[in-house]
This record gives structure tokens, sequence and C-alpha cells, in this order.
């Protein structure tokens, strides 16, 4: 069935050295990220990041989702067999959004598919 999970990872910064996402600080030196989790799906795989309420419109938050939106765009030029053959996308789940859809009975596909950033969305520019 489309949209069920097939696969869910715990990224480890130790462990899990191709999940690396390289982005520049507000304060202008470059720094290593890694999203939180993994989830794949029959179609899509999502790299997801968590965040306090009060963590979401942080600048360096921000400079994290624009560097992981374009891995992803970069990721998904690749042939499709060497991406799994799905498509890959970034999300940002804060603390409300996660509670208040999984209370209302949305999957963890549905809340990936709400919580999806754009490359606008994370820049702070709608047209780039």
């Amino acid at each position: 069935m489309d949209g069920e999970v097939e696969r869910f990872l715990k990224i480890n910064e130790s462990q899990h050295a191709f999940a690396v996402i390289y982005y520049m600080r507000k304060d202008g030196l470059m720094a290593t990220y890694h999203p939180d989790f993994i989830v794949g799906t029959s179609d899509k795989i999502y790299l997801i990041e968590t965040k306090g309420n009060d963590k979401v419109f942080d600048k360096n938050v921000r400079q994290k989702q624009t560097a992981a939106v374009e891995w992803c765009r970069k990721t998904n030029e690749l042939k499709p067999e060497e991406r799994m053959d799905r498509e890959w996308e970034y999300v940002l789940i804060s603390e409300d959004n996660f509670y208040g859809l999984s209370a209302n009975g949305a999957t963890i596909s549905d809340i990936c598919e709400r919580c999806r950033v754009s490359l606008s969305a994370a820049t702070g520019e709608l047209f780039v």
C-alpha cells in the first residue's frame, strides 16, 4: 500500500556517515548536520528533523533546512536505482504539528507530506 512505512532509521552521527549534510551557520562558519530520522515508504524517502516549537524559526535551523532541501534535490537528480527508486524529501516536524496531526489520526506518511520543507519555505523567499 502506498505511503506505508517500510523502513525507519534513527540516525546516529557516528554510525551513519552517509547522512551528513554540510551547511553555513549564521555566524558564517561551515558546520555539519545530521537529520534525526530517515523514513522510507514505497515511493519516498523522508529525511526528518524534529524540533521544539521554539526552535522552528531559528536562523541556524533555517540554514540547515536550506542545506537539507538542496541535498535532497541533488539526490533526486541521481538515477532512480542510485536513490532506492524513490523521491527524497526533507521534513521538519514541530511538536505542535506532530502531536496535533497524530491526535487527529494522521499517519507518519501524512505528517511527512504535511510538513515537507520547500526551498522557498526554508529561505523565506517566495521565488528561489
